[in-house]
């Protein structure tokens, strides 16, 4: 039997009650407020609560922010239905607490997770990503609504690979009677020239600051960057970020054309429309398509179909670890895993063998069909040993954050081979954690 709501153990600072909602959780913190989970009944949905700390901030500046941020929110209950923009289902105040009702998506995490060098997502995926959220945002226009932050925080991936544009609070809604928050508000590593400048915006402002999102997701990095606000600000008016192909050259040239086409400096020169930017990574998306499905990577299916590792694995759970990974080949003598260092990957050796290295002894090898990085199971733990090729080496190099994006099963069947396989090789030569 369920545990009725009213029962659920909830942290010591969360409150029983928000308006008609019983707190189960506290699930996370924003720089205005707290974030609660609860479950509508009447609606049988889970939701989330997002608490505007407006009454106990001391900053009076700030808390007036933070008035107008849930106001505006407050006033879109409702008005935006799209299946990639997160619902507002409910607003009100209570004893001096304001908050927001919204949809809670279970294990979703925002783009911020993807914008390293060493963890991007496949530039087809990237594609996808962005193609949804310009038709959300062509959507969001088209009833008047300018979100002015977008950002790879803003935008939340699923687990099914969906995406939800989120955080409409200092957004500009026509015909809206709900002050607008003036000067220079956003992230401003996003921000439009038009944006910096506190001119006048127009939905081109949102579509600039999208190209600037696909970006950095496409290289891991930011299209402009500076040690202080006043040279970063300068940098988006003036300069122009580094062509992407600088930082990758893997890219075709038609979809480095609309991240440049979307971050003009003029808003009537830049794409006209979240329409129009689809369209454009449609044609883009279909080509990358042909391009994945060459026979390179239907050689490395086969080889990988051959490995003890992946004998338990249907056809398209092995396709999903490929989406999830990367395919690197090594040198004798080259390091692949350093003791001591922090990354989010497992490795798979196709082909080839590995020496193990701890405080600079060798205490075994490993070959074809073997994994390490186990440690990748806990977040943010350091290496516990050295990996070094022994002879030239291919490594399947699987993103422990990308393999959360797959199938609920695809991530059980890798959980569990991945685990025997570790249990087999330490009871076998009392290996080293790596």
């Amino acid at each position: 039997m369920a545990t009725p709501a009213s029962e659920v153990q909830r942290p010591a600072d969360a409150p029983d009650k928000i308006g008609k909602y019983v707190i189960i959780n506290k699930i996370g913190r924003g720089s205005t407020g707290e974030v609660y989970l609860s479950h509508d009944p009447y609606y049988r949905r889970d939701v989330a609560i997002k608490v505007y700390n407006i009454e106990e901030d001391a900053d009076a500046d700030r808390a007036k922010v933070s008035r107008k941020m849930f106001f505006n929110e407050a006033h879109m209950v409702g008005m935006l239905q799209h299946p990639n923009i997160m619902p507002i289902y409910d607003a009100g105040e209570e004893d001096g607490k304001y908050y927001v009702v919204t949809e809670h998506v279970q294990g979703a995490r925002t783009l911020a997770a993807y914008c390293r060098p060493d963890n991007l997502l496949r530039v087809d995926d990237v594609v996808e990503i962005i193609y949804k959220c310009a038709k959300a945002l062509h959507y969001a226009h088209g009833r008047g609504v300018i979100h002015r932050d977008i950002k790879p925080s803003n935008i939340m991936l699923t687990i099914d690979n969906d995406v939800r544009i989120i955080d409409f609070g200092i957004a500009i809604v026509s015909d809206s009677d709900v002050s607008r928050i003036e000067g220079i508000a956003g992230s401003p590593s996003y921000m439009s020239p038009e944006q910096v400048q506190s001119e006048e915006l127009t939905s081109r402002s949102d579509l600039y600051s999208l190209g600037a999102v696909m970006y950095e997701l496409l290289t891991g990095f930011r299209p402009f960057r500076a040690d202080n606000l006043s040279k970063l600000l300068h940098q988006i008016v003036f300069a122009t970020p580094p062509p992407i192909h600088t930082y990758r050259d893997d890219l075709p040239v038609d979809l480095e054309d609309v991240v440049a086409a979307s971050m003009l400096k003029e808003p009537e020169k830049r794409i006209s429309s979240g329409a129009a930017m689809a369209a454009e990574l449609t044609r883009v998306h279909k080509d990358l398509r042909q391009k994945y499905n060459k026979l390179d990577n239907q050689e490395h299916f086969d080889l990988l179909r051959t490995l003890t590792f992946f004998h338990e694995f249907s056809h398209s759970e092995i396709w999903e670890v490929l989406r999830a990974s990367d395919w690197h080949e090594y040198r004798d003598g080259d390091d692949i895993v350093r003791e001591g260092e922090i990354d989010d990957r497992f490795y798979i050796i196709v082909a080839g063998n590995v020496m193990v290295q701890a405080s600079g002894n060798n205490i075994g090898t490993l070959a074809n069909g073997d994994c390490f990085g186990e440690t990748s199971y806990v977040r943010g733990a350091k290496r516990q040993a050295s990996i070094r090729a022994n002879g030239d080496v291919t490594i399947l190099r699987v993103s422990s954050t990308l393999m959360e994006q797959v199938s609920s099963a695809c991530q059980l069947r890798f959980n569990k081979v991945f685990l025997r396989a570790l249990i087999t090789r330490l009871q076998g030569n009392g290996g080293a954690n790596t």
